[in-house]
């Protein structure tokens, strides 16, 4: 499954916890076994404003099976009235042009639940990212919110603490320096995050999580 549509990212704040699977063991990283799972989803959601997550206007998936990418989709979002607002134009590129015949999150919800099904879901910066999906859930009654949700930030500070930062460009360069970054846009971000988890599910790695 797959769409054409091509995005970005904007600002995020600093991790933080939030309802999830993951919180149970302190702010979305996954266990040894979760890390190792076969087949995982990452995902990066783009907003228009700060009015919150009712004004994402991007969603990009990437699904990766035994250490490989797989399926991707890729789609602008409609925001509704009141939420059209495109101050994140100058950070991501996307304003409301892009949009304007994009399908709203009711719209899409379904494909989006259907790409995902059971398996966990990474983000880099994982507050961010499901911040907005269980606010677009709630703004239209709809139940897509994916039952495990990880962060591959954490992640990366839990085991490889070393680095400078964990931003999503250091950690990519740590994890897969052969990867063209296109930070700030959705489809890479994702990519990124994809490539990351893939390279950390390593027995020696998934020991530092026991």
């Amino acid at each position: 499954m797959s769409a054409s549509i091509q995005g970005t990212s904007a600002r995020r704040p600093s991790p933080s916890s939030s309802r999830s699977t993951s919180r149970k063991r302190g702010g979305y990283v996954p266990s040894a076994e979760q890390l190792m799972a076969r087949e995982f989803v990452a995902v990066d959601f783009e907003t228009a404003n700060r009015q919150g997550g009712v004004s994402a206007c991007q969603i990009a998936l990437v699904k990766v099976y035994d250490g490989r990418i797989v399926d991707r989709f890729v789609s602008y979002l409609l925001p509704p009235h009141g939420f059209q607002r495109f101050e994140f134009t100058y950070l991501h590129g996307i304003s409301f042009a892009d949009v304007q015949r994009a399908p709203s999150w009711d719209g899409i919800g379904g494909v989006v639940g259907d790409f995902i099904g059971a398996l966990p879901v990474y983000a880099h910066n994982a507050a961010f990212d499901a911040r907005v999906w269980r606010e677009l859930d709630a703004y239209y009654q709809v139940n897509t919110y994916p039952r495990s949700f990880h962060c591959s930030y954490r992640l990366a500070a839990r085991v490889m603490p070393g680095l400078e930062n964990h931003k999503l460009p250091t950690v990519a360069r740590a994890c897969v320096p052969e990867y063209r970054l296109n930070h700030h846009r959705a489809d890479s971000d994702a990519e990124a995050c994809a490539l990351i988890v893939a390279s950390l599910q390593r027995p020696e790695i998934a020991a530092q999580l026991l």
